[in-house]
């Protein structure tokens, strides 16, 4: 028998939900987390992204310098990590 989550959901419809967004890239922060790509929305510059799949979230896609460059490199804000786009593997 299903048990409930904490929002009252049961766990199937949680797992199941969880698979069906696929991830499209991921930027490795350490050997235990990746911050997964799991959709590029160009018209309202967001990107759908998660800590190892878990609790999507829509980030605002951003332009940094990074120290000593000269050029701003597009990415999204993930909280206050700046995620790079050249950064993230495809998969």
């Amino acid at each position: 028998m299903p048990v409930p989550t904490e929002d009252g959901r049961n766990e199937g419809s949680v797992r199941e939900m969880k698979d069906k967004i696929e991830t499209i890239g991921v930027y490795c922060v350490c050997n235990t987390m990746g911050i997964c790509v799991h959709e590029i929305d160009y018209c309202e510059d967001r990107v759908l992204a998660s800590a190892n799949g878990e609790n999507p979230q829509w980030c605002p896609m951003n332009e940094q310098t990074p120290e000593g460059g000269k050029e701003a490199e597009p990415g999204f804000l993930f909280g206050s990590f700046f995620v790079p786009f050249s950064e993230v593997m495809r998969v």
